[in-house]
């Protein structure tokens, strides 16, 4: 789980919320952090890869409480 207080903008994350398996996730790049909403940060997950260029597509917002921070791989 991640802090709204210890997270940035551009910070890589990756969502695992209870209902996925152990094995399941996705990552993403934290797009905003909205001031009235300690709970949850905007997240871009798919860009089609296009990272460097995230802050261009539409994001999620997500709970905190589902994020860790750095991306995951197999």
């Amino acid at each position: 789980m991640i802090y709204t207080a210890r997270v940035k903008i551009g910070d890589k994350v990756n969502y695992r919320p209870g209902h996925y398996n152990k094995n399941e996730y996705e990552n993403g790049i934290v797009k905003e952090i909205p001031p009235d909403n300690l709970l949850a940060v905007r997240v871009v997950y798919n860009c089609a890869g296009d990272w460097e260029n995230y802050f261009n597509y539409t994001s999620a917002l997500t709970r905190c409480k589902d994020l860790y921070m750095d991306w995951r791989h197999y």
